[in-house]
């Protein structure tokens, strides 16, 4: 099968699936998103340019932080990875195949982008543009430079896996000890680190946006993001030649073992003491820790970014904080609620197995909301608290946290019920 046949099926195949959800396609999602964006930002060019521009940089921060963390489910975390990684189908068009659901997402992202901007259009085109150049640059890294670090880390991992089983071959018939696999959190660390590097690269430009001068010349950031982008992807489409098929089966495959081997690594010292705390739920509640630690590193990875955005927040003490404050609280809650799903579904949960265990239900609530109620605390709430009683006036940003703790922690529960 060749690169256009598959993208044709895969197009084929989407758009069967989002038949009569006219409100799931990626033009709605950008029309609407880029809509309530240029809402907001309109909204503050009544305070001025200057806190417009604030945030569209945050909300555009967030909005491709989301669009970062979506590209390993375009690659490999898809409901189809396993059936895929059986057909003969070679690794040039399973990478063309996925590369094109990347391109697509980062394009939608994009417009909302350039949409949210239309209202400083009308103070300063010249500083508009400067603005959708931002988006642009960060759209090419959504669609070339995070699928070539999360194909790298990928790779990593899944030949990783092989050479770990050739090794345990060769130490069965005593030739060699058995060295450890790479650690499957490369597939969420490689990826974040990444994205870390470029949206760091981009706030440093927010002086830049308003007419001012940035610590680093934004032509030459503009272009490391560009340049970065394209090398990266011909080298990880050369390479994924070989090795796409592999990546498929065997991150795939990760899954069913993680389930089947629970206790690969132990929980960490903040989730036994977690687990100390809610009685009849720890048991699940380890469990969840560990298949969360591995199956979604992203959480982590992403946890970390909020928590760094928050903190820089915190000890700059910026004029105007409320962009950066409302975009990472609202982006981590609308996150938080993402995860809560994914608590309930497999391979961290398998409900009907689950159900003829000698476990109470309320105990797997529990589990589930200590398990989200430790990650949004470590996270985002001891970082936003600090960030808010900084300002002069934490009332607003108080605000904003209460709310979005509040808005994840009724999706767990509706979600447990």
């Amino acid at each position: 099968m060749t690169s256009r046949e598959l993208i044709a099926w895969s197009t084929r195949h989407e758009r069967r699936a989002r038949a009569g959800k006219w409100w799931t396609s990626p033009v709605v999602l950008a029309i609407l998103t880029g809509g309530a964006l240029g809402a907001w930002v309109y909204w503050r060019t009544a305070i001025g340019f200057t806190a417009a521009s604030h945030t569209w940089l945050a909300a555009t921060v967030v909005a491709f932080a989301v669009a970062f963390l979506r590209v390993p489910f375009h690659l490999y975390w898809r409901p189809d990875a396993a059936l895929l990684a059986q057909l003969p189908i070679e690794g040039g068009p399973l990478f063309d195949a996925a590369l094109v659901r990347c391109v697509r997402a980062a394009v939608a992202t994009t417009i909302a982008t350039w949409l949210a901007a239309v209202p400083l259009a009308t103070i300063s085109v010249e500083l508009a543009l400067r603005h959708a150049a931002i988006a642009l640059a960060l759209g090419l890294a959504a669609a070339l430079f995070m699928p070539a670090v999360a194909t790298w880390a990928a790779t990593i991992v899944a030949l990783g896996q092989r050479d770990d089983r050739m090794q345990r071959m060769k130490a069965a018939a005593g030739i060699a000890e058995v060295p450890g696999p790479p650690s499957t959190a490369l597939l969420g660390a490689l990826p974040g680190f990444a994205a870390t590097f470029v949206i760091v690269g981009v706030i440093l430009l927010h002086r830049w946006l308003v007419g001012g001068h940035p610590p680093v010349a934004a032509p030459v950031v503009l272009m490391v993001i560009a340049a970065a982008s394209v090398l990266s992807i011909l080298g990880a489409r050369r390479a994924a030649q070989r090795v796409m098929g592999t990546i498929l089966r065997d991150v795939s495959a990760l899954d069913r073992q993680r389930l089947a081997t629970l206790d690969i690594k132990p929980p960490t010292a903040i989730e036994n003491a977690i687990a100390k705390l809610i009685g009849s739920g720890a048991l699940p509640y380890r469990k969840d820790a560990r298949l969360m630690r591995r199956r979604y590193p992203m959480a982590y990875a992403l946890g970390a970014l909020a928590f760094l955005v928050l903190g820089i927040v915190g000890v700059s003490q910026p004029d105007d904080p409320g962009p950066w404050l409302t975009a990472t609280l609202v982006g981590a809650a609308v996150y938080g609620i993402a995860l809560a799903g994914r608590l309930q579904r497999t391979p961290i949960e398998l409900a009907r197995l689950s159900a003829t265990l000698p476990i109470a239900a309320a105990a797997m609530r529990r589990a589930k909301l200590a398990w989200l109620a430790g990650w949004w605390t470590i996270f985002i709430a001891l970082p936003g608290l600090f960030a808010t009683a900084r300002q002069l006036d934490p009332v607003p940003g108080l605000a904003i946290l209460g709310g979005a703790t509040l808005a994840v922690v009724l999706a767990v529960l509706a979600r447990t019920r």
